[in-house]
């Protein structure tokens, strides 16, 4: 029976391993004053903090490094065309030959390169993306040491508010109504929306 379970799997080789996570557009403050938008996918929620994953190869990484201060943009289905315009960008000068091969440009107006509009945040400096229906403005409570040109680096940020459009909150106004918001998922890069409910956990409430 054992042989029979093992021959219906095979060892392989993925490129990335995005299995299904939730897109971000994280936005983070340039040395100029500007607000960088980046695209993320890398990016997982535990209770009130979030863990980060960035490449060292980008804007981002080095601005949320400087400042300590972000705003996660979460986009729904209808915004994906606006990320993958970031995707194809950098804020990021000068541009290295790991840019240069995949085909990555420099932009400067990032909110005019994606078509996202600017909305100032309330606590921290980063503007926010006024079309994502959840935007989360953190601080970086902890970074993992910058190891070279081509690595990731990791941070833990803490949610100081979060801003949700009333089209997604419940009639009380007070909780995001699961049935009216759909994350937009990042499935090995390609973009998919929420499918159907299937079942809650026993620890949801609602």
């Amino acid at each position: 029976m054992d042989s029979q379970i093992a021959d219906r799997f095979v060892a392989v080789s993925p490129e990335i391993l995005y299995f299904g996570t939730p897109v971000a557009v994280i936005s983070t403050v340039n040395p100029d004053g500007t607000t960088n938008l980046a695209a993320m996918s890398s990016f997982w929620a535990l209770g009130d903090r979030f863990m980060l994953g960035l490449s060292s190869h980008g804007q981002s990484g080095r601005n949320l490094a400087r400042t300590a201060e972000c705003v996660l943009n979460l986009p729904s289905p209808a915004e994906w065309e606006q990320v993958e315009r970031l995707g194809h960008t950098t804020g990021r000068l000068p541009l290295t030959d790991y840019h240069r091969q995949a085909g990555i440009v420099h932009a400067k107006d990032k909110f005019g390169a994606s078509g996202f509009s600017p909305l100032a945040s309330e606590i921290v400096a980063p503007l926010r993306a006024a079309q994502c229906p959840v935007q989360i403005e953190a601080r970086v409570l902890a970074q993992s040491p910058f190891s070279g040109e081509g690595s990731f680096l990791h941070f833990e940020v803490e949610r100081l508010r979060v801003h949700a459009a009333r089209a997604i909150l419940d009639n009380a106004g007070t909780r995001i109504d699961i049935d009216a918001w759909s994350p937009l998922f990042y499935v090995f890069r390609h973009y998919f929306g929420k499918g159907k409910r299937l079942g809650k956990s026993f620890r949801a409430r609602y």
